[in-house]
């Protein structure tokens, strides 16, 4: 055997090699897209829950003032059906002892 025949034959192997670990380095980076996509919708949905959650609150803190000040009992019905009853001052409590309207345990 020719001495440089082994050295093309060990150039042939490492550039195979070099190809096979772009072809995984490419999967892996599609992959990695992927599952920072996914998180990303995540995070975006929790961030979402934060802000409708401040607004729940706040419609709820509305709602018990209407209902202090007008003294309308529909309203104070509708809120202890979701579980929310009005303190003396007017503020909202929630209480954990009645589900909400149409949830069950």
């Amino acid at each position: 055997m020719h001495p440089r025949i082994w050295l093309y034959w060990v150039a042939v192997g490492l550039s195979g090699l070099t190809l096979l670990l772009v072809v995984a380095y490419i999967v892996l980076v599609q992959d990695n897209r992927s599952v920072q996509f996914q998180v990303n919708q995540r995070q975006q949905f929790i961030n979402q829950s934060i802000q409708l959650g401040r607004i729940n609150e706040t419609l709820i803190r509305a709602l018990a003032a209407a209902a202090m000040n007008s003294n309308d009992d529909k309203l104070r019905n509708l809120l202890a059906q979701s579980g929310i009853t009005i303190n003396a001052a007017g503020e909202p409590e929630k209480t954990t002892s009645q589900p909400a309207a149409g949830t069950t345990r």
